[in-house]
């Protein structure tokens, strides 16, 4: 069942669209995220949602309900800032009792919930004190939590993990996912973190430039994204790239002709797809690390690289090789020390290249 729905919507300030024609779904129950790099729109898309924002165009609905022109404090939403957003003059029991206190909650019900809360985001030692002598993580998971601690249709999360340092930030993903699964609650939240947004979410809205770039599964978008910012945005570390010309190589197969370099496409990935319409087009060749192997020279396809760099991160090890003019990342075991301008030799899995359009970056393979 659909929980909200945007048809069409634009965000104009001015004369600059920050939001340009978005249409998306969140199901019931479902955690969605929406990523994408700074200015891309995707705070605007959550601050209308909220009501924060007037919308310019189009419509939004909730549980069926458009509310284009309901104000914020009428829709059935919580909202927690990256700003945090705490009443300064309360200590932060205050800050996490206020919404169940304007919802008229009886004083018992308001204690446990609150308690219940403190005990979720690690704040029962700070309850007595001000959001002046708090850390900025302290007082960020306590407007995560004054959102959380009440009853709404949907929860939309603003950067709420941004001010953490690296170990809380694991910890408070962990337990926002928890809630989220076990009270069956409807989460956005927005980030411009994909790591963070692969690791928690069901589905992910990826924005560039106020527009929809591709929805779909964190496996969907990570294998298959739909194009080249995609592609390049998801992923870390990310996808290597190598630009050149679609042509046929000097036995008829099709390849990638990067300067001197020529990169056959398997059989086994072309079969069946036509690309004879983009033969002598600048194309971009995208492999993840992962999906590069170290080989014997004598095997069929191998690649001749050197060692432009290594890094071991002890259980893996990137190592990074050139070939020609390209560089390519490849994901390595770690235990051997290779050596800057050392021989190596590597091949791609056949089936996880991915060919994107250099014109306008969308995939064609």
């Amino acid at each position: 069942m659909e929980k909200l729905v945007l048809e069409n919507v634009y965000k104009n300030y001015g004369e600059v669209e920050a939001v340009k024609d978005l249409s998306f779904s969140v199901n019931d129950k479902e955690f969605l995220t929406i990523v994408g790099p700074s200015g891309c729109g995707k705070s605007s898309t959550l601050r209308m949602i909220a009501g924060l924002e007037v919308i310019s165009s189009g419509n939004i609905y909730l549980d069926r309900q458009k509310i284009n022109s309901i104000r914020a404090r009428d829709r059935d939403i919580a909202l927690a800032f990256e700003s945090y957003a705490l009443y300064p003059h309360l200590t932060a029991y205050k800050n996490l009792a206020f919404p169940l206190q304007t919802k008229k909650t009886s004083k018992k019900e308001i204690a446990e919930q609150v308690e219940s809360t403190m005990a979720l985001l690690h704040l029962e030692k700070y309850q007595n004190m001000k959001p002046g002598a708090l850390s900025g993580g302290q007082q960020q998971r306590i407007s995560l939590g004054r959102a959380l601690i009440r009853q709404a249709s949907i929860y939309l999360l603003d950067e709420p993990l941004s001010h953490l340092d690296a170990q809380e930030r694991v910890d408070l993903r962990v337990q926002l996912q928890r809630i989220q699964k076990l009270n069956e609650l409807t989460f956005i939240l927005v980030t411009h973190d994909q790591l963070e947004a692969l690791a928690m979410s069901d589905r992910i809205l990826v924005m560039h430039e106020g527009r929809l770039q591709q929805l779909g599964t964190p496996e969907d978008l990570y294998d298959n994204p739909a194009n080249l910012f995609v592609a390049d945005f998801i992923g870390e570390p990310p996808m290597n790239f190598a630009h050149g010309t679609l042509a046929r190589s000097t036995g008829g197969w099709l390849a990638v002709r990067c300067e001197e370099k020529v990169f056959d496409l398997p059989q086994r990935l072309i079969s069946g797809k036509d690309l004879s319409r983009h033969l002598n087009e600048k194309v971009v060749m995208g492999v993840r690390p992962e999906y590069i192997h170290l080989c014997q020279k004598t095997r069929s396809g191998a690649i001749p690289g050197s060692v432009y760099s290594y890094e071991d991160l002890g259980e893996i090890g990137y190592l990074m090789a050139v070939c020609n003019s390209e560089k390519f990342l490849i994901e390595v075991e770690s235990g051997y020390q290779y050596k800057i301008h050392e021989e190596v030799f590597f091949c791609f899995d056949e089936m996880h290249i991915c060919l994107f359009s250099e014109e306008n970056g969308e995939r064609i393979l």
